[in-house]
């Protein structure tokens, strides 16, 4: 896992030694045309888990935009591995001790910025953009069908909220349904800050095809956010990510 975080960290890195110049040239021969509005979401992949977003930029200049972005993603403990009950066949996988499954949604506004524009159509314009705003968690609790008697073999399954001082190994048949639960959300108020370089290859310059790798900090500074029931549970999350993007720019 620390080469996956090396190699993250100099893919984000390595791009911006070039920051500091500048190019405003257009791209293509004939007369560029100039947007001042895009759309564009994407699917994410980090290293606690996954989700999605979708962004509205507002052109500043011809290299630069304003961009409001919603994500919303999932948040795994790094302790989480799925279990099965082994003396049932048709048991259902589950992660044992996990409490609550976590939850954000962020609401950001930030900057985006093209360093390196396409030098042609086939080409790879490279920028980076950063994002601050809140970071509000929420937490549901974690449900599981049970078995009765605890001692196989089961009579019947009932399904209860998972509870670490109860609910045994051999009594825990699988997991419940995902939905059960969402009417006891908790939220749980924090703060986010990210950064990322962009990489964009479409060959139409109204549309966004591209990709991102940065990195993103949530912090939550009321209360640790319980996850797991036999782990260290945290205030602090770090991830590195991977965004596919895809969109369009509009010129209204």
């Amino acid at each position: 896992m620390k080469n996956i975080y090396h190699i993250l960290t100099l893919l984000v890195l390595f791009p911006a030694i070039g920051f500091g110049q500048t190019n405003e040239e257009t791209i293509f021969d004939e007369a560029a045309i100039i947007y001042n509005r895009s759309f564009y979401g994407g699917i994410m992949l980090h290293t606690n888990g996954w989700g999605a977003h979708g962004t509205w930029g507002k052109g500043l200049t011809a290299f630069k935009s304003r961009v409001y972005q919603i994500d919303i993603a999932e948040m795994k403990h790094s302790k989480e591995v799925r279990a099965f009950n082994p003396y049932y066949e048709d048991s259902r996988s589950y992660v044992y001790g996990k409490q609550n499954s976590f939850f954000v949604i962020r609401p950001t506004i930030g900057t985006k910025k093209v360093k390196f524009d396409k030098i042609r159509k086939s080409g790879v314009a490279i920028g980076y953009n950063w994002r601050v705003g809140p970071s509000l968690g929420f937490t549901k609790p974690v449900y599981l069908e049970i078995g009765v008697p605890d001692t196989g073999p089961f009579q019947r399954i009932i399904v209860e909220k998972y509870d670490p001082e109860v609910h045994t190994v051999d009594a825990i048949f699988g997991r419940a349904s995902f939905l059960k639960g969402f009417d006891e959300l908790r939220i749980h108020p924090g703060l986010h800050g990210s950064f990322g370089v962009n990489f964009e290859y479409a060959p139409e310059r109204e549309s966004i095809k591209g990709l991102e790798i940065g990195v993103a900090v949530d912090y939550y500074p009321l209360n640790e956010i319980e996850i797991m029931a036999f782990s260290d549970n945290y205030d602090l999350f770090v991830n590195f990510y991977i965004i596919l993007q895809f969109g369009k720019k509009f010129n209204k």
